[in-house]
């Protein structure tokens, strides 16, 4: 719930120290209810978390109204070559390929101070989400499962590195693939420790009917 999840924030301090972060030039991600957070205002006129609205950190120009409908799905898509991002971490981004998913209430609408960050491929067209900064020290999305992508996280540690003076890393390391793996490890521990035939047998009993 992001409005009384950034109340929250207010009380224990934390948003407090974002805000500082973020005036010393350290760049802020948002993601989803991040994003919405990041914003002017927050507004729920249909009373679909607390009803009423309410003020956001200020680190993006742009303002949620939430909406009874809940988009759920599943998407690809591109970092726009986005110019008004300058030579700050989000040029380091730009042309990242990625894929993820989305699962909010709401609409954020930016205003002529930012600009989308990415292209989406979805529903049989393209749509873009997000908003960058001119500066591009402050980036929110609705996508989850950005760092799922190998090009968008190593594009982004990269440019975290440039910034601190560092050499970007070579890696080779592939996430879906290091996942698969884990995976098979946990699947074979289980078969090791488990008695995966009687677990299908009594799965087997208790099957719905077709």
């Amino acid at each position: 719930n992001t409005m009384s999840d950034l109340k929250w924030m207010r009380q224990n301090g934390m948003e407090a120290a974002i805000l500082k972060l973020a005036a010393a030039n350290v760049p802020v991600l948002g993601i989803c209810g991040g994003y919405q957070m990041l914003g002017e205002s927050i507004e729920d006129p249909d009373g679909e978390e607390e009803g009423g609205s309410l003020h956001g950190m200020g680190l993006l120009p742009v303002r949620t109204v939430f909406e009874k409908e809940k988009v759920q799905t599943r998407v690809t898509g591109e970092i726009l070559q986005n110019p008004g991002a300058g030579d700050g971490l989000f040029a380091a981004l730009c042309g990242s390929v990625f894929s993820g998913y989305e699962i909010h209430m709401g609409e954020t609408a930016l205003t002529d101070e930012c600009q989308s960050v990415m292209t989406l491929h979805k529903d049989g067209g393209n749509v873009v989400d997000g908003a960058v900064t001119a500066d591009g020290l402050a980036f929110g999305t609705y996508l989850h499962g950005l760092f799922d992508s190998d090009d968008f996280t190593r594009a982004l540690v990269n440019g975290l590195r440039e910034r601190k003076g560092l050499a970007p890393l070579d890696s080779t390391f592939h996430y879906a693939q290091y996942k698969s793996q884990q995976f098979d490890l946990l699947a074979d521990a289980m078969r090791q420790h488990i008695d995966i035939e009687k677990i299908y047998t009594i799965m087997q009993q208790h099957r719905e009917p077709v």
